[in-house]
């Protein structure tokens, strides 16, 4: 079985082949059938799963839950570590997870922090497998596998689509782990990247994405591309990120920039998705929610049934 599958899963970059996407894929549906018949087969062996989570998260916290409760594992729930635990006490990562493994048994550890190294300094101090819940403003590997798996369930084929990402794609970790998927999913394809020109995806990940077969393209302009994509994936303005850098006035001055609601998606395919890593705040409107090109509530079931996937490829070993 491919070390992908055998070990931690903390970068999209450590999938390299379309073959590797698909295996998840096929046990992501064969959940989603398990699931909707109330048939749903646990692991043969009672793994327990620790979720460590530094940051808020509704999400990614409870479909990790979920996946590792239907698969009949121990769950060990840790959320708020950056202001109960001893890192108050200036206690290192480090020494945070080879304490978590020792006391929970943990088979493995789900990690969520602020800082973009975190998974790869828990992975070099883990005796267990470690999975990026999302690290920094870097990279959510997890939640790129959902959203291509939502992407591919509508279209079925990928290739030639043209993607738009809209708002903040400085910090948005999940533009940045989604694009590099899709590149490696797909022959073809053209990446739109729309945002205020403070919040442009940075060059270092543009570079990454050369000689992939994508076409790339900037604008701080929505209306103009809006009528070219097949999928318009929106982001938030994410004022952490701007507290934490002490920009709130930047924040104030940019928070609002972009607002899908009905009268702009005139301007779209009707064949058009829309999806959103959530949660949202005032960029989209609700009555778009009604809009049957709306994917982003499916978007979220769509993580229980591939977060499953990982974690039985990853249990089982």
């Amino acid at each position: 079985m491919n070390s992908f599958f055998a070990n931690d899963f903390i970068s999209v970059e450590q999938i390299t082949q379309k073959k590797e996407i698909d295996t998840i894929f096929e046990l992501a549906d064969k959940s989603r059938k398990e699931i909707e018949s109330k048939n749903f087969k646990p692991l043969a062996k009672r793994y327990c799963v620790c979720e460590l989570f530094y940051q808020p998260s509704t999400r990614t916290f409870t479909s990790f839950l979920a996946a590792a409760s239907y698969l009949g594992c121990q769950i060990i729930p840790i959320h708020g570590m950056q202001a109960y635990s001893s890192a108050v006490k200036g206690e290192t990562l480090e020494d945070t997870i080879r304490t978590v493994v020792q006391t929970t048994a943990a088979d493995v550890i789900v990690l969520r922090h602020p800082a973009n190294d975190s998974s790869e300094i828990a992975a070099k101090h883990s005796c267990v497998p470690v999975v990026n819940a999302g690290s920094g403003s870097r990279e959510h590997p997890t939640q790129a596998v959902l959203d291509l798996y939502t992407i591919k369930r509508h279209f079925n084929s990928i290739d030639g689509l043209t993607i738009v990402f809209l708002g903040d794609l400085k910090y948005g970790r999940t533009v940045k782990s989604l694009a590099k998927l899709l590149a490696i999913y797909a022959k073809k394809l053209k990446f739109i990247f729309v945002s205020p020109k403070e919040l442009v995806m940075p060059e270092s990940e543009i570079k990454k994405l050369a000689n992939k077969n994508i076409k790339i393209e900037q604008t701080q302009d929505l209306k103009k591309v809006l009528p070219q994509a097949d999928v318009l994936y929106v982001t938030r303005i994410q004022k952490e990120w701007f507290e934490a850098e002490n920009k709130m006035a930047e924040y104030n001055r940019l928070k609002g920039i972009y607002t899908i609601n009905n009268k702009l998606l005139k301007l779209a395919k009707k064949n058009m998705i829309i999806m959103h890593p959530l949660p949202r705040v005032d960029e989209i409107a609700y009555e778009v929610d009604q809009d049957k090109r709306a994917k982003y509530f499916e978007q979220m079931r769509n993580g229980l049934y591939t977060r499953i996937a990982l974690l039985k490829l990853i249990l089982k070993k």
